[in-house]
């Protein structure tokens, strides 16, 4: 297939001495721009997944209590931690 593209001078100059330096025509680095960009614009395959809440069962971490405020000022306030 074939497309016209029609592109500012300062980018034609730009992309044929990109081209010149990678030893490639301006077509070969239109046509790698343009596949890289599509590449990374494709939405990645949808995954599913079946988890079974909760993740870790209470049976082996035991209970969780809420977290406040205080909880971690206190965490934060202990000199066994090290920044």
């Amino acid at each position: 297939m074939q497309a016209t593209v029609e592109l500012p001078e300062v980018v034609l100059l730009q992309l044929e001495i990109l081209a010149r330096q990678e030893g490639a025509t301006p077509g070969d680095l239109i046509r790698r721009i343009v596949e890289d960009h599509v590449a990374r614009s494709q939405t990645s395959v949808p995954r599913s997944f079946n988890v079974s809440l909760p993740l870790i069962p209470a049976s082996e971490t035991g209970p969780i209590r809420p977290v406040t405020g205080k909880d971690v000022d206190e965490l934060l306030s202990d000199d066994r931690l090290t920044a």
